[in-house]
């Protein structure tokens, strides 16, 4: 009988052993999983509130004009082009609101600050269409939000024989330049 003691002995050895590291693991499971849900919920509820550093943003507002039936015609688009370009630089250096995310702000009656300042922009690209008595021009002025200066403002003739494709591109290359980003 001497002899079956230490087996005895020996296996309740084993078991603590097996029971210590069973309960090693299971802790550094559940601490390996708070850590993980905790930063995931981390990511999630502080993704939308920081943005790179130096990172600019500019809302893209529908072109307006004096007869919603011209500009709906003549410019029909041009507000969702200017977004697409500027959507093409790099999202850490600028971000992209277009016509989609602004339209309803402006039908509602805000002015291009207020649109700008409802979405943390910091800059608005508005465009009108002002018709003269034989002609049309189309004025897009680019504002910053926080303080209402204008940063840029051309003036482009828009006549029946508007080339959007053009005038699209020479407002972007245009703003590209002021904003002073790749082309």
């Amino acid at each position: 009988m001497a002899r079956g003691a230490p087996l005895m002995e020996d296996s309740a050895l084993v078991e603590d052993r097996k029971a210590g590291a069973h309960r090693t693991l299971t802790a550094l499971v559940i601490m390996m999983s708070a850590l993980f849900v905790g930063s995931l919920l981390f990511m999630v509820l502080s993704g939308d509130q920081r943005s790179p550093e130096g990172r600019r943003v500019l809302a893209v507002l529908p072109v307006q004009g004096s007869s919603p039936e011209t500009v709906a015609d003549r410019f029909a688009g041009f507000g969702e082009g200017l977004a697409a370009y500027f959507g093409r630089a790099d999202p850490m250096v600028l971000g992209v609101f277009g016509p989609a995310s602004t339209s309803r702000l402006v039908e509602s009656g805000e002015d291009p600050l207020s649109v700008g300042r409802t979405l943390g922009a910091d800059m608005v690209l508005v465009g009108r269409e002002v018709s003269g008595d034989l002609s049309a021009t189309l004025v897009s002025e680019l504002f910053r939000v926080d303080d209402g200066t204008t940063l840029w403002r051309g003036e482009y003739e828009a006549g029946l024989d508007l080339d959007r494709s053009a005038l699209l591109l020479g407002v972007a290359l245009e703003v590209t330049g002021v904003l002073d980003l790749p082309r």
